[in-house]
């Protein structure tokens, strides 16, 4: 997962820990967070080299983040918030 935290997200709050605990899954997942515009280069090279390499653990290469995740994740929490954001353009997606 390459979640981008450049404008951080008033819905998610730790949205690589959401990435990490929600989104991303099996063997040799990962989460790179990219916190600038000048990081996305390298995190997308970093993240092909890790997928291609099939490195089991990303957190042996010295790249990757790891994420904190001491508070828990609400994993619906885009769900719950999807009618906010989406429904006024896609009200079909409620039926």
């Amino acid at each position: 997962g390459l979640p981008i935290l450049i404008s951080p997200s008033p819905s998610f709050s730790h949205l690589d820990q959401f990435y990490a605990e929600c989104v991303t899954g099996g063997p040799g997942s990962f989460v790179l967070p990219v916190y600038a515009a000048s990081e996305f280069v390298t995190a997308i090279r970093r993240k092909l080299v890790l997928e291609v390499s099939g490195v089991a653990d990303p957190n042996a290469d010295p790249g990757s983040v790891p994420v904190d995740a001491a508070a828990p994740v609400d994993c619906l929490q885009g769900e719950r918030g999807r009618r906010f954001f989406s429904d006024p353009y896609f009200p079909e997606l409620d039926r």
